[in-house]
């Protein structure tokens, strides 16, 4: 059939079916050339195609944290003075290393308040196993016995949990290897620097509280209160202090601790545990100095391995 412009097949039909032929190859190799060309464009030139001016690369990594604990150079030349003994350890929780001093493994100390955290622990664990929810009532007194250092409360739980066997858990649970139990005195435990930051990474691991509390116990060691001189009573005992103050803000804000202190006729008797997602730091000691000076020796320790990456 004839139409008004031609046979269809005709002359000027293959010419017209060419020309559009060839206007569509012409727009997609325009098309593949801007596609290829536009991400290689500076802030201005995209800005001309409307692709914003931002010539920053998105990066696909967390930042660099500012600080960091590390390990020193040379471990045995940290040390605290009128100590007449002194320990320390740190473990990379990534890693599973540990360094320290030469005896952080073989000499300790009397863990005192330091093993509180655990008795909380072994408690709530040993709840949840038993499908028990602890009262509102409970969860006030073990908060108190991390954040204030409630001793009465501390033996009151210490008892329910078995006395000696919460201690043995302690040492079964977080694979200690030179604990020594003080038969039905928890604050006689003695524990090693290394021991010490195998239980704060028991603690932060979950194997301690177990996956229904570890995050409760972590964030209740971050509210500890009270300075060195907030010694009240055995109920109310101050123990914000030592390797926390130590620590640029940055780390410390989500760093959990627990110190422990009692004098001695062989003087001060005074531990200090710091617990955060990277490591695990341990300062022991005993001292004839006072209390004060304990503290700042612990505070040393850990500004002595903080690294600024600035």
């Amino acid at each position: 059939m004839v139409g008004e412009r031609g046979p269809v097949g005709g002359k000027e039909y293959q010419i017209r079916r060419r020309t559009i032929a060839l206007s569509i190859v012409s727009i997609i190799v325009v098309a593949a050339v801007l596609a290829w060309a536009l991400p290689r464009l500076s802030g201005a030139e995209s800005a001309l195609f409307g692709a914003g001016g931002d010539e920053s690369p998105v990066m696909d990594r967390a930042e660099e944290p500012e600080f960091s604990l590390e390990f020193p150079a040379d471990p045995n030349s940290l040390s605290i003075a009128s100590t007449s003994y002194f320990g320390w350890s740190l473990l990379d929780r990534s890693s599973g290393r540990t360094t320290g001093s030469a005896n952080a493994a073989t000499r300790g100390n009397t863990t005192e308040s330091m093993i509180k955290p655990w008795i909380v622990a072994d408690y709530l664990r040993r709840a949840a196993e038993g499908g028990r929810q602890p009262s509102a009532e409970e969860l006030n007194e073990l908060t108190l016995v991390i954040v204030d250092s409630n001793d009465p409360l501390t033996e009151s739980y210490y008892q329910r949990g078995g006395a000696d066997a919460v201690v043995e858990r302690l040492a079964q649970i977080c694979g200690l290897t030179n604990l020594v139990i003080e038969p039905t005195k928890w604050g006689m435990t003695t524990m090693t620097p290394l021991d010490a930051v195998r239980y704060g990474n028991c603690l932060a691991d979950g194997r301690a509280a177990g996956p229904q509390w570890t995050s409760w116990v972590l964030e209740t060691m971050k509210q500890v209160r009270g300075a060195v001189a907030d010694q009240r009573s055995g109920a109310v005992q101050g123990g914000r202090w030592g390797i926390i103050d130590g620590l640029p803000t940055e780390l410390a804000k989500d760093t959990s601790i627990k110190n422990g202190w009692t004098t001695y006729m062989d003087g001060w008797h005074v531990n200090c545990l710091a617990i955060h997602p990277d490591w695990v730091l341990s300062v022991m000691m005993r001292t004839w100095g006072d209390l004060d000076q304990a503290s700042a020796g612990c505070a040393s320790i850990a500004a002595k391995l903080v690294v600024d990456h600035q």
